[in-house]
């Protein structure tokens, strides 16, 4: 009798001992299972970073690449003029570069030479001042940029120049290959775009002139009489005293930029009275002058930016053009 509980009390003990076996068994199957997901991850993070958006802005200065996988992000080259802000102009510097577009702003802007990064965000007013967090990858210093504004590259320290100077030659030929290979990329697919822009652009002379006709018909439609007022309220006025800007846009920028930021020789020489940068989202917008002149107008949509002569009005005894996009406008005397 006392056998027979015995050996019962020991089975149990041995279900028990098993169970529990099991159970730990188990527990590590799924902490195994659940490291080898968290390297997986940790693996594709490491490949996203590794991997960088397309390069844009092939026309800035060697020592500057922008990547994004946005599109419609533009960037130039704005020098002391675009900057701004004195304390940092005398502070020096070795490039400034405005980056914008239409829809908002996601890009990586990144730097061969070490030297001090300060951001000048177009986004707040007046523009807040930064030193964005900065890291390395493939031997250049980059940031992410979210929002449209100017990215201000400083004056290199001794510091600075040393660790320039302690790149290894070969970590700059793999740099130099890797930027001839992203230029060889870019001129194939611009080579592509352009074949199917030809095939696309293709219509008959009937086609032509209706829309002749047709941006006849809009420009009649937009000349207005001289004691017309404007119906948006006036923004910009810090501008020069013979510049007026209406618009209804809470998203738009200006600032004149003088000679320096028109950068066409051709039209600086025949003479400017007025440059007004115009940048930001959302532009639509009225520019007046109380001064009479030829008016040219920068498109920064384009790169290069493609210059052309809009059609002029009056309104309230202002001689007013309407634009509809980021540029430079130019008053010339």
């Amino acid at each position: 009798m006392n056998q027979s509980r015995y050996m019962t009390i020991a089975l149990c003990c041995l279900m028990s001992f098993s169970l529990m076996f099991a159970s730990l068994s188990l527990a590590q199957d799924d902490m195994k299972g659940d490291d080898m997901m968290m390297e997986d991850e940790m693996m594709m993070e490491d490949a996203s970073m590794m991997m960088p958006a397309p390069r844009i802005c092939m026309h800035l200065v060697s020592h500057v690449a922008v990547y994004s996988y946005q599109d419609n992000v533009y960037c130039s080259d704005v020098g002391a003029a675009g900057i701004g802000i004195q304390s940092i102009i005398d502070a020096g510097f070795t490039s400034a570069i405005d980056v914008w577009g239409p829809m908002g702003v996601d890009a990586e802007v990144c730097f061969s030479i070490a030297a001090p990064i300060t951001l000048i965000d177009a986004a707040t007013s007046p523009h807040m001042v930064s030193e964005p967090e900065v890291y390395t990858r493939d031997n250049l210093t980059c940031l992410q940029l979210t929002n449209p504004g100017t990215v201000v590259l400083g004056a290199p320290s001794a510091d600075d120049m040393m660790m320039t100077d302690e790149m290894m030659p070969e970590d700059e030929m793999m740099a130099e290959d890797k930027m001839m290979a992203e230029d060889e990329m870019m001129a194939e697919d611009e080579m592509m775009m352009e074949d199917e822009m030809a095939i696309d652009d293709v219509m008959t002379l009937e086609d032509a002139t209706m829309m002749e006709d047709e941006m006849a018909m809009e420009e009649d439609m937009m000349m207005v009489d001289d004691m017309m007022m404007p119906s948006a309220p006036r923004i910009c006025t810090d501008l020069p005293a013979h510049i007026a800007v209406y618009s209804d846009s809470p998203y738009i920028n200006c600032r004149d930029v003088g000679e320096p930021g028109i950068g066409v020789m051709s039209i600086i020489e025949a003479g400017v009275a007025t440059a007004v940068d115009f940048y930001g989202m959302d532009i639509d917008a009225e520019v007046c002058s109380s001064i009479p002149g030829p008016v040219t107008f920068l498109d920064a949509m384009t790169a290069p930016r493609m210059a052309s002569m809009p059609a002029t009005y009056m309104m309230n005894n202002l001689h007013c053009i309407h634009i509809t996009g980021p540029g430079t406008y130019v008053l010339g005397t």
